[in-house]
């Protein structure tokens, strides 16, 4: 799996098909901590993704029988309450025996201003701009934390490890450092490992999903398989997929897959190494199989990643459609109407995003304007979206735009009826020296 939403079954697949020994999960991006956050404030027995419950609901008789461990970042915002709902759930399942593992130390919203008396600026890494600007808003702060805890639940004899927000490679640096013995300053080894690491954990992506170079002839996409990577002791690696499964692993799915995200190829920067890609060769080695050499790795960084969240006001929105004849001219007119009301109605935003659907929503202003009279635009969608302080300026969008149905340009439909207000939340990213940020594990046996 790769984040949360993402489907369960070809990981459940994995378990029963699949020659396993861990069984690793990635439920987490940075806007789900906002909504975990969000959730768990509402109510502290949330806080965690709980799909993770569906996938264990399904595999985790044959993960016990077959000896193969969970590693998963399903904990988000509070990983102790999903490891109890994990606990019983092995209870409903009639299963005993089982250890748990729950991994904090990530969150570090209570220490806030403790850490900033001892020094910690947490200044916008991006921006520069002053913590200050966004520190009565915070919503959430968590660490992109390593491998250490999860190689130290491992020792300890868990099965299923639950941690908040580790990085996605520490999902799968901890076991192969737990099964080497690798240790925690093996960069060579955990660099090459790295690489492996973040050829699967994105799931599906890297056995033909959103693959560029050949989706139109990828089989089985509604069936795609998931990643599995056979790790030998130097770190080097074989990237093969769920026997049965739907999907391709070659060069091109991997490839795309490497220079996912990572900036710099020779200085990939997680909490574990910083991994050098330069070197990397990809070998086909036989049917939806890849081998991975050639990466390294260099000392880890003194710092670690904030993943900070704070409220940013609320999206007003409004989506309508005009039709042919002059589908476009129709449209514009009906932003311009659309405006000239807010403006009479004092309206206040921070941002304001119109999009022509099916014109330049993806495109921007790099798409040439339409002829009007254009005979093949048989229809154009229209979305008006604004960032605004508070909820009564988000409100008048679609109050404005509602008089469009009798009092705009003939020929509209769509508006329907009042969307309900989204509230925003914007990410803070931001750095902590590392000797502030100290993992602790607890085991629940079931």
């Amino acid at each position: 799996m790769a984040f949360w939403g993402d489907s369960v079954l070809p990981a459940v697949h994995m378990v029963e098909r699949g020659e396993i020994d861990y069984l690793c999960c990635d439920h987490l991006a940075e806007l789900t901590m906002s909504i975990l956050s969000k959730q768990k404030s509402r109510n502290p027995e949330y806080g965690y993704t709980r799909d993770v419950l569906d996938l264990l609901r399904l595999s985790l008789r044959q993960c016990v029988a077959k000896g193969v461990k969970v590693i998963t970042d399903a904990g988000g915002a509070n990983p102790r309450a999903c490891a109890e709902r994990v606990a019983e759930l092995c209870k409903d399942l009639g299963l005993t025996g089982v250890r748990i593992a729950v991994v904090t130390g990530d969150d570090i919203s209570g220490d806030i201003d403790r850490l900033i008396e001892q020094g910690v600026s947490f200044s916008n890494m991006e921006t520069g701009e002053s913590f200050a600007s966004v520190r009565d808003r915070l919503t959430h702060a968590n660490v992109y934390t390593g491998a250490d805890g999860i190689v130290q639940a491992l020792d300890q004899g868990a099965d299923i490890v639950i941690c908040g927000r580790v990085t996605d490679i520490a999902l799968y640096l901890g076991p192969l450092r737990h099964e080497f013995g690798w240790a925690a300053d093996d960069w060579e080894r955990l660099g090459m490992a790295t690489v492996a690491a973040h050829a699967i954990e994105c799931g599906g992506q890297a056995t033909g999903g959103l693959y560029d170079g050949g989706w139109w002839k990828t089989p089985g996409l509604e069936n795609l398989g998931y990643p599995i990577a056979d790790v030998s002791e130097d770190g080097t690696a074989v990237i093969t997929k769920t026997p049965g499964s739907g999907g391709r692993v070659d060069i091109g799915t991997l490839s795309e897959q490497l220079v996912y995200e990572i900036l710099d190829p020779a200085n990939y920067l997680t909490a574990d190494v910083t991994a050098d890609f330069s070197g990397v060769q990809l070998t086909e080695v036989g049917p939806d199989q890849v081998r991975i050499t050639g990466g390294t790795g260099r000392a880890r960084p003194d710092t670690l990643k904030v993943n900070m969240g704070y409220r940013a006001g609320f999206i007003g929105e409004v989506q309508f459609t005009y039709t042919w004849p002059d589908a476009y001219a129709k449209a514009r007119r009906g932003i311009e109407f659309l405006e000239n009301r807010l403006a009479r109605a004092g309206f206040k935003a921070d941002d304001v995003q119109i999009e022509y659907l099916g014109r330049n929503s993806m495109w921007g202003d790099r798409v040439p304007e339409p002829d009007p009279a254009d005979d093949d635009l048989l229809e154009l969608v229209v979305r008006y979206a604004a960032r605004c302080p508070d909820e009564t300026e988000a409100r008048k969008v679609f109050t404005e735009s509602v008089p469009l149905y009798n009092n705009g340009p003939a020929g509209v439909g769509g508006i329907g009826t009042r969307p309900p207000l989204k509230e925003l939340f914007a990410l803070w990213p931001c750095l902590i020296p590392r000797e502030h940020v100290t993992e602790t594990v607890e085991i629940l046996e079931v």
